[in-house]
């Protein structure tokens, strides 16, 4: 069994990037992945500004509170005449300053009298003035391929007169359940029946991945069905997730069906829950195997498929490792397990700054409810006790309330 980060590590280390891309236009391309690199057009500020509304001035000596105001300048205006040494211009937030101006006062530290202006103090040289090229220069990378295109890098390429972005292909994901005792929500349970959760929690994880779903159903355990339904499904998408179905057990026939139509890369990892963990090859497609049970297709999918997922969109292997922290134990547990666990746990903010992260109950793999609760997994190495004070890693989780009141 592969411990945790060996195993996210290997599995990023091997899959490939993205190929290519297609243009799209800038208001299409939110949540899009970046294909190829966005540069600066031209130098940004393009010309020095005012970064406040009140008064250009010049003053070389650095010693005049009064000047006289001899212009008006407002943002979209042309650059005035220059000043000269004692004069003004009413100047606001954006417009070009004129020439010889070696300062902006704002106006809430001037008093205007007719035709003279007085200020409080003699102005900061260089004070309040936006250089041209100060934030970079034209040319310059403004955004990387990778980068996920959300709201600022949108506007920032907006900014640049960028009309249309190009950006990688969105992948093909198609989610299958595995069970004979599985039905649909809403569907009268027999004897020994449940409704399946697992595709539904996996369908809702991948809506915040900007990749095209396919809702694939549920797998029944028959080899030869499962074996031909994962052969459609990799000749039709880039990725396939399944739960279930890929323990030891006689009527798990995901891993087999795998085996027989392409390649099983790693299977079985050494964390809890999630132990029967597996992924592959198939075709051009790539096959994540998480586990039947919900809390363990949880974890694996948020440690393992999320980070996997957005790294075959095109981002960098080491931006799409889970987001951690370390945050003080707020519990104790003297259990000692041989695998690396994922507790379900809540943090919340501590006076000094601090995060404390408090381990919830109802931890077995099948208690959905902790999951609801949670907002962040907590780590616990192999063979160690937990105790209050211990500094913990956490991995915040997505679309979740965080606490204000402070423990």
């Amino acid at each position: 069994m592969l411990d945790y980060h060996e195993a996210l590590t290997q599995l990023l280390d091997a899959l490939p990037g993205p190929v290519g891309g297609h243009d799209l236009p800038l208001a299409q391309c939110v949540g899009r992945v970046l294909a190829n690199s966005v540069v600066a057009c031209q130098d940004t500020p393009l010309f020095d500004n005012s970064a406040m509304d009140g008064y250009a001035v010049a003053d070389t000596s650095g010693h005049l509170t009064t000047f006289t105001v001899v212009d008006r300048i407002a943002a979209g205006d042309a650059a005035s005449s220059p000043l000269r040494e004692g004069e003004a211009a009413r100047i606001f937030t954006g417009a070009p300053v004129p020439a010889g101006t070696t300062a902006v006062v704002p106006q809430e530290q001037t008093q205007r009298d007719g035709t003279l202006v007085h200020m409080e103090q003699a102005p900061r040289a260089g004070s309040n003035i936006r250089r041209r090229a100060e934030e970079y220069a034209a040319g310059a990378v403004l955004l990387a391929p990778g980068t996920v295109l959300d709201a600022a890098a949108i506007a920032l390429a907006a900014s640049q007169g960028h009309a249309c972005l190009s950006v990688t292909r969105p992948l093909r994901v198609m989610v299958f359940s595995s069970g004979n005792e599985l039905r649909q929500p809403g569907e009268a349970l027999a004897s020994g029946q449940i409704w399946d959760a697992n595709r539904y929690q996996l369908l809702a994880w991948l809506a915040g991945l900007s990749v095209e779903v396919i809702d694939g159903g549920i797998l029944p355990d028959e080899a030869s069905v499962t074996r031909m339904r994962l052969q459609e499904a990799v000749e039709q998408a880039d990725v396939v997730l399944t739960s279930g179905g890929v323990s030891v057990g006689e009527e798990d026939h995901v891993r087999a069906a795998l085996e027989a139509i392409g390649h099983l890369e790693v299977w079985k990892l050494a964390i809890k829950p999630g132990k029967p963990f597996a992924w592959g090859t198939a075709g051009r497609a790539h096959v994540f195997m998480l586990p039947g049970n919900p809390v363990a297709t949880f974890v694996t999918f948020h440690q393992m498929v999320a980070p996997a997922l957005r790294r075959l969109q095109g981002q960098p292997a080491l931006a799409v490792r889970p987001a951690s922290f370390q945050a003080v134990s707020s519990f104790a547990r003297s259990k000692r397990e041989p695998r690396r666990e994922f507790l379900r746990a809540v943090m919340t903010p501590c006076e000094d700054g601090r995060w404390a992260v408090r381990a919830l109950q109802g931890q077995g793999s099948a208690m959905l409810s902790a999951c609801v609760e949670a907002n962040a997994l907590v780590e616990v190495p192999p063979d160690t006790p937990v105790r209050e004070g211990d500094l913990l890693t956490v991995y915040p989780l997505p679309l979740k309330s965080w606490s204000v009141s402070h423990v």
